[in-house]
């Protein structure tokens, strides 16, 4: 049975079928096999995978990233940053990954980053002398911190299913993401020496910094409302994404005056079509892994690794080599919804933090986000710049090695995501 069901799933799959059709097809397959065509709970199921409060911080971060895009927001962070970084060797690679990093506090979404803030200054790295196979690559590699950095998105789902907190989670991705970005600046800096781009014109400019810093107070202030909210207890993480989509329409709409109603507009219909998208992936995903538990699926791998092994790190390491691996071929609400409630009971059984999991995991499938087949950011970067994955995979690897570095830093080090947690 548990045969039938992942090979039905992975051969929908490649034969294009979308990711929420695939699982409910595969899982209606199963229903027939084993009940012999008892539809009845189909719904059931796919309702209760969606009917989560957490989970409706989703379209509301969304919103507000949206918000942030269109009100005259992104353009002033990305001022700011240049500001800040700009006159280094690779300013402008500097720039694209501290912006995301700005942006990430907002937003919690990589593709909406890449599409975005990002994709907004990929277009001057070219002009200015980027090759754009390193212009692909640390646009797309860079926006992957905005799934670490809270709020994140991937986290509000973690946090749903698994019924911990996501104010523990969003503070453990702090550090990480922190020494994500510092990783990608130290490896754009290289790079963009070893093409000879020039440096930018200017020097550092403290007054500069803090006009500039004034212009961009809405924006650079809203991560510390969000997490500050959060870790008094003031709010729910839901909560503080409805006070996030407020905050984003004041801030667009009446003090930058550049947020209109048509954008607004934009603003709903990219909101709905995201969340929806999401919700349908996560209720198909809740049905799967109730026919995967029924055909005995957690019991088997539970079996399997822990007579590999029983030792934390190495149980560790296997969990994270599993979500890389799927997460090259799935998209990663998806495997989050399937593989955590398999995967969570094997890790609390050894030993391991649920909040280190659960961010080594959040950067994990920040990999698989720039890695095809699946790879949805290096995906809409590439499109941006008319090219090829294949094309940038070699430049990509640097980056994706920090990554790896920083896994792990983490594994060696826990308390770096351990500590911030400790305050609430």
């Amino acid at each position: 049975m548990i045969v039938f069901l992942l090979a039905s799933f992975f051969i929908l799959l490649a034969l294009g079928v979308p990711v929420a059709m695939s699982l409910g097809l595969a899982s209606m397959g199963g229903i027939l096999f084993l009940d012999g065509g008892n539809m009845v709970s189909v719904g059931q199921r796919v309702f209760e995978g969606m009917n989560s409060f957490a989970l409706l911080a989703i379209p509301l971060f969304t919103f507000a990233g949206f918000t942030m895009s269109k009100g005259g927001i992104s353009s002033r962070l990305m001022n700011f940053c240049y500001l800040l970084v700009g006159r280094f060797t690779g300013g402008l690679a500097h720039v694209n990954v501290l912006s995301s990093m700005v942006f990430a506090g907002i937003s919690g979404s990589a593709v909406a980053d890449t599409a975005g803030v990002s994709g907004m200054v990929m277009p001057e790295m070219v002009r200015k002398g980027y090759s754009k196979k390193l212009t692909v690559a640390v646009t797309s590699v860079s926006s992957t911190i905005g799934i670490v950095i809270p709020p994140s998105i991937p986290m509000v789902v973690i946090a749903g299913i698994l019924s911990i907190s996501t104010g523990k989670l969003f503070l453990g991705g702090i550090i990480p993401g922190i020494l994500l970005g510092i990783g990608q600046m130290v490896v754009s800096y290289f790079l963009a020496k070893k093409e000879g781009v020039p440096k930018e014109e200017g020097k550092f400019d403290i007054w500069a910094i803090l006009k500039s810093s004034w212009s961009s107070m809405p924006a650079l202030i809203m991560p510390f409302i969000i997490i500050g909210t959060i870790i008094t207890g003031i709010v729910s993480p839901t909560e503080a994404g409805a006070i996030a989509v407020v905050y984003g329409l004041v801030a667009g709409g009446l003090i930058y005056k550049e947020l209109k109603w048509v954008d607004i507009k934009y603003c709903f219909v990219e909101t709905a079509r995201t969340s929806g998208k999401i919700f349908i992936v996560i209720g198909a995903a809740k049905l799967f892994t109730v026919m995967l538990t029924t055909a005995g699926f957690d019991k088997w791998l539970t079996k399997t690794m822990l007579g590999f092994s029983t030792n934390p790190t190495v149980i560790l390491i296997m969990i994270l080599l599993i979500f890389f691996v799927v997460t090259m071929f799935m998209e990663s609400i998806a495997t989050l919804t399937l593989f955590m409630p398999v995967i969570y009971p094997i890790a609390i059984a050894v030993g391991i933090d649920p909040v280190v999991l659960s961010v080594l995991i959040t950067i994990v499938i920040g990999i698989g986000l720039v890695t095809p087949p699946v790879g949805m950011c290096i995906y809409v970067a590439c499109d941006l710049m008319n090219m090829r994955v294949g094309q940038v995979m070699k430049t990509m690897v640097p980056y994706l090695l920090v990554s790896l570095l920083v896994i792990v830093l983490l594994i060696t080090f826990p308390q770096l995501i351990l500590w911030p947690g400790s305050f609430l």
